[in-house]
């Protein structure tokens, strides 16, 4: 997954946008609001140094002044900069009605001062009571900021359990029952944590009581069985001890077979694939197949499959036993030309399509006995032909079926 398309990458570049947007709005806001408060402070020292002037002495009332706080600064020294020069955080006042000099305004480490300087005398600097410090507007939108960020984490805090959550699924997908750490949060991802781990336990639970259901029944069935081969090994060789034997032998394999389903249908089934040679292949599926000269064909051309032998060949001697049991000739042919594997047999049509015999116990009832055992050698076969990355088709042309399973070949 690339870095762009995680979750944590979208909620974390969604809440700096929206705290770089706050931030921007609150620094203009801020200017605009101190600004209007330095003129509104400008205007009113404007206002009180008028009223305070009386022209015919051409003074100031100071006790007017510093009871409206206004006090006079007596040591001009640290302000002579500001007589000489006028920055550009100075605004220079217009000659009043009532005054014959000008009045200027600066700002003095955050602090506001009025310098009067009437015509042929010398300048009088007043300190006022009006100061330029961190409004209320700051502290809002700090505020706010704040209260961002602690939502921030707080979500990051709450989804930071969907990592381990998507790395035990992606495990449980490969057949390991891992449970992510406890987490004890009462949101809602906190909640699906808990209850995919009480689920995987469960599930934990169920398997392994399957397994020993499987080992168990296994071992009740085969035990007989053991014991019906042993016994015959003693009685004397007839056609009819011979039959009984092939029929014990087939019981044996129906067994392995029934096992084989319950894997594939839990999807617990894996493969071992490695190249092996089409002759190989095809001579281990005539030796299982039941019966011991079997009508089958062979059209072959030389090269190797990458499969893993055992599955495969069980697979294609579910098929080429199908093909011959219901063939209306009791025949079949099985053709290799190094890209695909075709099975064909003279007989009735599929009476499903082959995508319903990939189901596990498709075939029940009156459909299972007429089909007297299809489903569950066609379901296999499908399955592991699935588990090895090929393709299944089936074909019915002119009284011919054709199974065709379509392969990539090893040189």
């Amino acid at each position: 997954m690339k870095w762009y398309h995680s979750l944590f990458f979208k909620i974390t570049l969604l809440f700096s946008i929206a705290i770089m947007a706050i931030l921007g709005i609150g620094i203009v806001f801020a200017k605009h609001q101190n600004s209007r408060a330095y003129e509104e402070s400008v205007r009113i020292v404007y206002a009180l140094l008028r009223s305070a002037y009386d022209r015919q002495s051409e003074s100031f009332n100071e006790e007017f002044l510093r009871q409206e706080g206004l006090e006079k600064i007596e040591d001009l020294k640290p302000f002579k900069r500001y007589f000489k020069h006028e920055p550009e955080h100075m605004k220079m006042g217009k000659h009043m009605s009532n005054m014959r000099g000008p009045i200027t305004t600066f700002v003095h480490e955050k602090k506001l001062y009025a310098l009067a300087s009437p015509k042929d005398k010398t300048p009088i600097l007043f300190k006022t009571p009006f100061s330029s410090s961190v409004n209320l507007h700051v502290i809002v939108f700090g505020l706010v900021i704040g209260l961002l960020g602690i939502l921030y984490l707080l979500t990051i805090r709450s989804i930071r359990p969907l990592g381990p959550l998507k790395e035990s699924i992606e495990a449980l997908a490969n057949g390991h029952y891992e449970t992510p750490p406890p987490n004890k949060s009462l949101d809602e991802i906190g909640a699906l944590v808990r209850a995919y781990s009480t689920t995987v336990e469960k599930i934990k639970q169920l398997k392994n009581a399957r397994q020993l259901f499987l080992r168990n029944i296994m071992h009740e069935l085969k035990t007989p069985l053991t014991k019906a081969k042993l016994a015959l090994a003693m009685v004397e060789d007839t056609t009819y001890s011979r039959k009984l034997s092939t029929l014990l032998t087939t019981q044996e394999k129906m067994l392995e077979e029934f096992a084989r389903i319950e894997k594939l249908g839990a999807g617990e089934q894996t493969i071992n694939p490695q190249t092996y040679h089409i002759d190989d292949i095809l001579a281990q599926v005539s030796d299982l197949l039941p019966d011991e000269n079997p009508n089958l064909t062979k059209k072959i051309t030389s090269g190797s499959l990458h499969v893993d032998f055992d599955l495969f060949c069980v697979a294609l001697k579910n098929l080429v036993d199908n093909a011959l049991r219901y063939s209306s000739d009791k025949s079949a042919k099985i053709t290799f030309n190094g890209k695909a594997i075709s099975i064909i047999n003279r007989g009735k049509k599929l009476p499903c399509p082959l995508e319903d015999y990939a189901k596990p116990y498709f075939l029940g009832g009156s459909k299972q006995q007429e089909s007297r055992g299809l489903g569950f050698g066609l379901f296999i076969a499908l399955q592991v032909i699935e588990l090895h990355g090929f393709t299944c088709k089936y074909e019915y042309s002119q009284g011919e079926s054709q199974f065709i399973i379509q392969l990539p070949i090893v040189p």
